[in-house]
């Protein structure tokens, strides 16, 4: 493959990094308690004293969207990896020239069906490895909150390439 060094940079690396991250957040460092901790000693430091109940609110909704937003992420890197890799290898010069059309260029249903599933797989990996350690509880309830980040994602991606879709088709009649 001759685009193998932008595959890899733009692609796997982005990709491979978002993995490092969830393996390394997955450890006992990165418990709730820990979290807990963390979380009351920046607010102590700037100046917000929160109640016990709160600041366990406040750290179970950081965790939380962190779970949305890391995999998210994820579902993306792997979006634009399957999506990469095939432009690279099959439509790289009719993507420079200009005619190809934004959704497929973007959105093909089984790049987002695969992405879906190698997120939903990472987090139920992620959780199952997470109930192997004594400070952390997996839970399926993780995994359904990380396939459904990845989910809302794929929508807002179809939702923008179909409004990109439209605008682009009603420029020229425009004329």
């Amino acid at each position: 493959m001759k685009h193998a060094r932008e595959l890899f940079w733009h692609y796997w690396l982005p990709l491979l990094t978002m993995l490092a991250l969830i393996d390394m957040e997955s450890t006992d460092t990165f418990s709730g308690r820990h979290t807990g901790n963390y979380l009351r000693t920046v607010l102590l430091w700037l100046g917000v004293h929160l109640r016990p109940r709160e600041l366990n609110m406040a750290n179970l909704v950081l965790r939380k969207g962190g779970h949305m937003v890391g995999y998210g992420l994820l579902c993306l890197c792997f979006l634009a990896l399957l999506r990469g890799a095939y432009w690279l290898q099959h439509e790289y010069k009719m993507s420079l020239r200009g005619t190809i059309q934004i959704r497929r260029m973007w959105l093909r249903p089984v790049w987002a069906a695969l992405a879906l599933f190698f997120t939903f797989l990472v987090a139920a990996a992620d959780e199952l490895h997470q109930m192997q350690i004594p400070s952390r509880d997996g839970s399926w309830r993780d995994v359904a909150l990380d396939t459904t980040a990845a989910s809302i994602l794929l929508l807002l991606i179809w939702a923008k390439t179909s409004w990109r879709c439209r605008k682009t088709q009603a420029a020229p009649s425009a004329r």
